[in-house]
This record gives structure tokens, sequence and C-alpha cells, in this order.
């Protein structure tokens, strides 16, 4: 099953924090003119516990807009820059880590932003746990 989060355009203050749940093994999110924030909670319909899944993310080549970070307990890890997402850099994290934090950057133009990436988890239990298929 592919999952697909499309148009989170939440207008109302620069500063609000969103948090979407996505259930899907794989999937793509794609934010559209990003402000504030968004946690990404990865909680699939699979049989084996979180803590044996890892998550790999891989930036949409034209993915602008935002820098991604690991987040628990409030506290940040950088995952991806913008510099890294231009580039196509692929990261992953165990989901006992925390949660994807998508923080929008502070922009004062009104050009066409647009933050997207795929994921996939990963059982930590099989061989090549570090590889990402394209799908």
């Amino acid at each position: 099953m592919f999952c697909v989060r499309s148009g989170l355009t939440h207008e109302s203050h620069a500063r609000d924090v969103e948090q979407v749940y996505l259930r899907c093994a794989e999937g793509s999110l794609e934010w559209l003119y990003p402000t504030g924030a968004v946690i990404v909670n990865l909680r699939p319909n699979l049989p084996s516990a979180d803590g044996h899944l890892r998550a790999c993310v891989k930036p949409r080549p034209d993915s602008r807009g935002a820098t991604l970070y690991v987040e628990r307990a409030g506290e940040l890890r950088l995952l991806l820059t913008e510099e890294d997402q231009a580039v196509g850099r692929v990261r992953c994290f165990g989901l006992q880590e925390g949660a994807l934090f998508v923080e929008a950057s502070a922009r004062r133009d009104i050009s066409r932003r647009i933050t997207a990436f795929q994921y996939q988890l990963i059982s930590t239990q099989t061989p090549g746990e570090e590889t990402y298929s394209h799908t």
C-alpha cells in the first residue's frame, strides 16, 4: 500500500505546528507554501514493533522551503537541510528515535515553494536495511 498526503496548506499563523499520522509502510508527503511546521508521525499498520523499523526519507528534486528533523520530547536532531534535499540526499532514522519534524524556512518572498519527499519503512531485522527502493 502506498500513502500520499498532499496539499498541507494551513494558512493561519506562521508559527503553527500541525500533526499528521501516516499509517502506510511507504508513501509521500507534499506541502504547498510551507509555513510553521508539521510533525509527521509514522505509525504503520505492520505487525512488527516500531523498535524494529527504520524510516528512510528521500526528498523530491524540486523540494524547497523546509528543513527536516527527528523530534523526540521537544528535542530536534537535524536530518535534512534544504541543501541536502537539493542534491537528493537520502537519510534514515529509527522510529524509536522520534517523529519527523518538518519546519518551514523563514521567507519574505511569495515565490511558489513545495516541500515534498517520499518515505519508506524498512525492517531492521532483514538484510540491507540501509537501502531505499525508488517508489
